[in-house]
């Protein structure tokens, strides 16, 4: 019979002396806000560390690179208190953040009830999370962290909010947040390794690459009727081109033609599937299928090209 380990809490403090200089820090590289990203479903691509806005300076300040929004993360290796929660409420008003994520080690029912006041009554577009780190070892392993969503905005109330403003669109989102909950419900029927982020009432649903430069995005498109699976470059226009060059044997590789892409800051390249109907639920599972398989074709054709790029550009 195998012999198990007792699974033992670890006082954060013992982990990161020192918030800014040690968690901060810790935090902000690509591998740890990747952690952080797949708990909350948003994508985070960090912008800066200490930035002054007024007289307080933001622990993190981040964007989500396919909109741009704005994020702000504050941290806390202690409990809630008055000064940090107003500490994010200026920041977001400073920076007009879209989301707002304030990550502590114990949570006291009066912030936790602020934060819930805050995603019921900000704008259906503006969300906050409150989020518990806590720091977990088996014996002498290493330690692991941990993030805990103790608090986020529910997206069906807000959707369902906002109907009587915007009809048809609050719809189609309720539908989008439907179909990316069935798609991941049967990916992870398929497949317990592959990682997926939270679904949210949008048009696409993000699959990480292993690296911070590119993602593979899932998209369905309601007005043209098609899927799409993405290989979605935010900020590095230098791999876009070099991706570009290898054209043929990209397209070689993965057996059929593509279209590229290419805005002010992101670019990239899709394969598409027009269809009658993207919610007819009779094809569902085909349409799953088609998008899972894509999924893992990214990953295996694109992966190296993204590793041999970062190793050439150092």
């Amino acid at each position: 019979m195998t012999q198990l380990g007792k699974l033992e809490k670890v006082d954060v403090r013992k982990v990161w002396e020192h918030e800014a200089r040690d968690f901060s820090a810790w935090l902000v590289k690509p591998e740890n806000l990747e952690l952080l990203s797949e708990q909350i479903g948003i994508d985070i691509e960090p912008t800066g560390t200490e930035i002054g806005v007024g007289r307080f300076r933001i622990d993190i300040l981040a964007e989500e690179p396919r909109t741009g929004h704005k994020i702000i993360i504050e941290n806390q290796l202690e409990a809630t208190n008055h000064d940090h929660l107003g500490k994010v409420i200026t920041y977001a008003a400073g920076l007009d953040a879209k989301y707002l994520i304030w990550i502590v080690k114990d949570v006291l029912p009066e912030h936790l009830k602020a934060v819930e006041w805050l995603n019921e009554h900000l704008d259906d577009d503006i969300r906050c999370f409150l989020i518990k780190i806590e720091v977990w070892q088996i014996g002498d392993s290493k330690p692991a962290p941990r993030f805990e969503v103790i608090s986020v905005k529910n997206d069906w109330a807000a959707t369902l909010k906002s109907t009587s403003v915007v009809g048809d669109v609050s719809s189609t989102k309720l539908r989008q947040l439907e179909y990316w909950q069935n798609l991941c419900g049967y990916i992870r029927s398929k497949d317990q390794q592959i990682k997926l982020h939270t679904p949210a009432p949008q048009h696409w649903l993000n699959f990480s690459m292993g690296n911070s430069i590119s993602h593979i995005a899932l998209t369905v498109h309601t007005q043209k009727q098609r899927f799409g699976c993405e290989l979605y470059i935010p900020n590095d226009k230098v791999l876009f081109s070099y991706l570009n060059d290898n054209y043929e044997q990209i397209k070689n590789e993965l057996g059929e033609d593509f279209s590229w892409f290419e805005g002010k800051v992101a670019a990239g390249l899709g394969i598409y599937l027009t269809v009658p109907d993207v919610f007819n639920e009779s094809k569902q599972e085909q349409y799953f299928e088609w998008m899972y398989s894509k999924v893992l074709l990214f990953k295996k054709v694109f992966s190296p090209y993204v590793t041999k790029y970062r190793e050439e550009s150092k």
